[in-house]
């Protein structure tokens, strides 16, 4: 579907044109009406052709280009003709130069609007190309596991319930599950007495699950890449058992001997684009089990884990780039962030008022689950009731600041108005006891749009002490 959508490449060629099409007139109007400098007397004037041609192909900065210029050349041909009298005689002709700069102006400001949303969907559509191609690779991964483990398990009879039963053991949204999964899945496939997990972390690995492991048991919370076996298979990628360094298919850590028998088999699991989650270990396990196809097996295992992992993490991806709080039907920080830019590139253009509210209650915090989550909800319902439709109620970005309110075409005096009718809605519930223990006037602070202090958004954000 993507390949249907064209991005247009916009040349910035309008100075150029624009002086190539004023000459064009200038010369037409010397050959065809001289009794009619610039135009004059000719309606439409034709230099409204260069001036609206400009602006509704290059947005604002061609549009006082070429609107300037339009007037400069205005003003020169009347004066060459006429001198300076002619203005003086008829003042009404100088509308056409202030006409050329307004007008082009606001068309190539609203030019400008539809080029930068154009940038925006173009971005947009980058994105989830890359995501497209990643979820293709994530399917191709799934294929190859799938494969192994039926050529692996084809002589068994059971190699359709195995097959499921692994599946269902690693196939989950939450990691730490998957890496459960494994483990599991090790003791009830391949027969491992003990083992563990590893999480990559930065360059190095650390202990996150263990099965079959006593209490007393010390084993090292990291491991460097490199040393010993769990070490080893990070850097190689690949599966490696003690017999690889019995066989010196390895070279072994010359200043961490005593770190060869950490592991009897280390296997990684390695996502997309060669990104190694971490590593699954088997620390026991009887002696005829460790065969070259419970190998096979385990690495069938990590496959399929890592086909999971990288679905988790496109998910968490996608779930961070959701605009709205699932649990609370508000709207994300991040958005709210979002649209403090959007409107106030919208208010400091066109001085349209613009508001915001900081809810600063942090004993919410201090709550027990239950209690926090159904006094929020009824907060937001609360909240809700004395907001217009297109208002944006969004959580926080901290536990001390609850709740962030943008309030479009507000001013402060509206502001300060539905300040009060929030905090009397409060106290009418008592809530305003159960956020805080100062005076609620004082937690909700408004922040109102000033164009003389601020000129971007940052500027905004950082007055209501989000920045």
């Amino acid at each position: 579907m993507f390949e249907r959508i064209v991005k247009i490449k916009r040349t910035t060629y309008y100075v150029p044109e624009t002086i190539v099409g004023i000459a064009v007139l200038v010369l037409l109007n010397v050959i065809v009406w001289p009794a009619n400098p610039a135009y004059v007397g000719i309606d439409p004037n034709p230099y409204w052709i260069i001036v609206l041609a400009i602006a509704a192909r290059y947005g604002r900065n061609g549009a006082l280009f070429a609107g300037t210029l339009s007037a400069i050349v205005f003003l020169l041909h009347n004066i060459a003709v006429g001198g300076l009298d002619v203005f003086y005689d008829d003042l009404w002709l100088l509308r056409f130069p202030f006409l050329f700069i307004l007008v082009g102006f606001m068309l190539g400001e609203i030019k400008t609007v539809f080029i930068l949303r154009e940038e925006y969907l173009t971005n947009r559509v980058e994105e989830l190309e890359n995501m497209s191609e990643r979820l293709l690779g994530e399917n191709g991964i799934i294929k190859e596991a799938h494969r192994n483990l039926t050529i692996e398990l084809a002589t068994k009879q059971d190699t359709i319930t195995i097959l499921n039963e692994i599946t269902g053991r690693v196939k989950s949204l939450s990691p730490d599950e998957v890496y459960k999964g494994v483990l599991d899945s090790f003791r009830e496939n391949i027969g491992a007495e003990e083992c563990s997990f590893y999480e990559m972390e930065g360059d190095h690995l650390k202990f996150r699950f263990s099965l079959g492991w006593k209490d007393y048991y010390r084993r090292p919370e990291f491991y460097a890449c490199g040393d010993g076996l769990i070490g080893t298979a990070a850097n190689a990628r690949h599966a490696v058992s003690i017999k690889d360094f019995v066989l010196k298919r390895h070279v072994i850590n010359e200043d961490r001997p005593d770190m060869i028998g950490d592991s009897v088999l280390a296997v990684p699991i390695v996502g997309f684009e060669g990104h190694v989650f971490g590593v699954a270990s088997v620390e026991k396990i009887p002696f005829l089990n460790l065969t070259e196809s419970a190998i096979q097996t385990a690495k069938v295992i990590c496959e399929l884990a890592a086909s999971s992992l990288n679905n988790a993490y496109v998910f968490r991806d996608m779930k961070e780039k959701q605009i709205r709080d699932d649990t609370y039907d508000i709207f994300k920080y991040h958005y709210f962030v979002a649209r403090v830019n959007e409107e106030f590139l919208r208010s400091y253009n066109y001085m349209i008022p613009l508001s915001a509210m900081t809810f600063k209650w942090p004993k919410l915090a201090s709550l027990a689950q239950e209690k926090r989550s159904a006094l929020i909800e009824s907060l937001i319902t609360l909240l809700k009731k004395s907001l217009r439709p297109f208002d944006v109620l969004a959580r926080g970005p901290n536990d001390e600041m609850s709740f962030v309110l943008l309030l479009s075409t507000t001013s402060g005096p509206q502001a300060e108005a539905l300040k009060k009718k929030i905090i009397e809605h409060m106290r009418s519930y008592e809530f305003d006891k159960a956020v805080s223990d100062e005076p609620i006037e004082g937690t909700i602070k408004i922040t109102a749009f000033d164009p003389h202090t601020m000129n971007y958004g940052g500027d905004f954000l950082a007055r209501m002490g989000l920045q």
